[in-house]
């Protein structure tokens, strides 16, 4: 499998470099490739140092000045990859924030094993559990060799929802196949901690992140 870890951000840093601590731990590493997107010019330089820690051969970052705002930028930068050509050549695009830490990826790596023949187009995971609608922009996977027609693009300087709820839209709107991964047991992000099943870590406490690293090490 070729797949490529599409990692938005903005104001994010030590981020990436907790990301590619934990990444490397994991068989994933040995078979990704890394694209980080920042939509803020204005990002410190020291982004470059923690994009070096990450050790893939195929490795990108791309700092650009097209930013849509805290709703839409996400959204967009999914958008601007599959409009570049970005993800071309990948069976699996993994999306996901700089700040969800992958800690395990033996349920992640089965997921894609089982679907990676089937035509599911996009796997969804669930944070919010009374909302249908809510389909997780923090990650999400998709193959793009089945995605025809960029879904995103349409309503993207004119939606006014929550990038879940988009996400959710515009899959719906393009009778796009998609399925559902399990997450959390009770698909509530709340409180923050690794879920369940994907076993994530959306952690804003950098200090938690720092003592997961040096406690499994």
């Amino acid at each position: 499998m070729k797949i490529l870890l599409f990692i938005t951000g903005y104001r994010q840093l030590e981020e990436y470099g907790y990301f590619s601590t934990l990444l490397q731990r994991l068989q994933l590493n040995n078979i990704c490739d890394i694209h980080i997107w920042c939509n803020n010019p204005n990002i410190s330089p020291d982004i470059v140092t923690y994009f070096q820690k990450f050790n893939q051969q195929n490795k990108i970052l791309t700092i650009t000045t097209r930013n849509a705002g805290f709703r839409a930028g996400p959204v967009e930068a999914v958008s601007c990859g599959i409009e570049q050509g970005i993800f071309c050549g990948y069976d699996y695009v993994i999306h996901l924030h700089p700040d969800v830490f992958i800690t395990d990826d033996k349920y992640l790596t089965e997921v894609l094993e089982k679907n990676k023949s089937n035509d599911t187009v996009f796997l969804i995971t669930k944070s919010i559990p009374d909302d249908s609608e809510f389909f997780s922009f923090d990650f999400f996977i998709f193959k793009p060799a089945l995605l025809k027609e960029n879904i995103f693009k349409e309503e993207l300087y004119s939606f006014t929802c929550w990038p879940e709820h988009y996400l959710h839209n515009m899959i719906k709107k393009y009778d796009i196949k998609w399925k559902y991964i399990k997450r959390y047991d009770n698909d509530d992000w709340s409180p923050r901690r690794i879920d369940d099943h994907l076993r994530l870590y959306h952690e804003h406490d950098l200090e938690k992140i720092k003592q997961l690293c040096e406690t499994t090490s």
